[in-house]
């Protein structure tokens, strides 16, 4: 069946953003008789209120369309790491709770109250198997034909094949200050953008629009032949969310030759 690529950046808790970005796929889905690979990238929890119900939502939708995938991004591996690791770093833990959001995230799944970590990870494994499978599974990279979708961006210094886990994560100046063309255009998310609005450059296309602070949850849609763009936002105004489409012209991005190697 014929699909159609949905990148949805950072969720960082807003359930109530994604839920409604969904029903808007959903009914684009109908419209166009096309079926959704949804591609989230990353940063699902931390930092916004509904952590535990955005994942149910990533949870259903993998479910729903079987095409679609979760990218990993690095505050969804952190929170991984404690709550599946067999020893946990307190300091680091701290660290997360306090800095990046952590205490949203363990407040939505109801961990405050647990004695010790191990104690919330335990409760987390038991309560939330799907939770830990699907965060488990995410993947690190998408790479399509003309389009490449990851959380943080690729470091420049490597071919797509050859990009480290950890870089496609955390990645930030080396990336974002990159002037050349990549093999392929760069869907991305992780590092917000200035006006909290999507950023097309000839090399990559930057979609965390800062939903938890913002408002506006940010989703590229990209035809199967990957020649045919357009956004989805879904913003919140005041109690109520709007979600708006607009288009984009494929001329506007660059490729470059596919046997870039280390160099």
């Amino acid at each position: 069946m014929p699909y159609i690529t949905y990148a949805i950046g950072d969720v960082h808790g807003r359930a109530d953003l994604l839920q409604v970005l969904l029903e808007a796929i959903d009914n684009e889905a109908r419209q166009s008789r096309l079926e959704p690979r949804v591609l989230f990238l990353g940063d699902i929890v931390d930092r916004g209120p509904c952590s535990r119900e955005a994942m149910d939502l990533v949870c259903s939708a993998l479910s729903k369309w079987p095409l679609s995938r979760l990218i990993r991004g690095n505050l969804d591996a952190y929170f991984l790491d404690f709550m599946s690791g067999e020893q946990i770093n307190g300091d680091r833990f701290a660290r997360w709770m306090a800095r990046v959001g952590g205490y949203q995230t363990m407040e939505s799944y109801g961990l405050l109250s647990s004695a010790s970590i191990s104690e919330a990870a335990l409760k987390f494994r038991f309560e939330n198997p799907l939770h830990l499978q699907v965060l488990s599974d995410a993947a690190s990279i998408v790479v399509d034909n003309r389009f490449a979708y990851t959380h943080a961006g690729i470091n420049p210094s490597y071919s797509i094949a050859e990009q480290d886990p950890r870089d496609l994560m955390l990645i930030r100046e080396a990336f974002l200050d990159h002037e050349g063309a990549f093999s392929h255009v760069i869907v991305h998310g992780h590092t917000p953008t200035k006006h909290l609005l999507p950023e097309v450059k000839p090399s990559r296309l930057a979609i965390d629009t800062g939903a938890f602070a913002s408002g506006r949850l940010t989703c590229l849609a990209v035809s199967e032949d990957e020649r045919n763009l357009h956004f989805l936002f879904a913003t919140a105004l005041g109690r109520d969310i709007e979600t708006r489409r607009e288009e984009i012209t494929y001329d506007r991005f660059h490729f470059a030759e596919r046997t870039a190697s280390r160099s």
